[in-house]
């Protein structure tokens, strides 16, 4: 191990490992992840899939959308099969008020 990086990225969850990755997709190369365990052994593990793009933020729905799109980027470049099933899902209007949210949230995702 060297004593010096440019950058040093501690923690191997699904935060650590991305900031990794735009580190070296913009040409990054003397930089360093330190993880005490295993590679997304945290709380990364557990959050099995669950993303969509519907939010009512816009900044939100647009950093969703494209963790979908980068997904499948990662797959073409490693050759490795990551699992990803893009099922769908259902969202439920229980209420006025959350059918209003849906609505615009629905209009915000439309236009990204």
């Amino acid at each position: 191990m060297k004593s010096q990086y440019r950058a040093i990225v501690i923690g191997g969850g699904v935060v650590g490992a991305s900031v990794l990755y735009h580190l070296a997709k913009f040409g990054w190369n003397d930089v360093a992840l330190i993880e005490r365990e295993v590679l997304t052994a945290g709380s990364s593990w557990h959050a099995a899939g669950g993303f969509h793009a519907l939010n009512a933020d816009p900044n939100i729905a647009a950093l969703q959308a494209y963790t979908i799109d980068l997904l499948s980027e990662v797959e073409k470049e490693s050759g490795q099969s990551i699992g990803m099933h893009m099922t769908g899902g259902i969202s439920v209007a229980s209420a006025p008020e959350r059918w209003e949210w849906l609505k615009a949230s629905y209009r915000i995702f439309q236009t990204m």
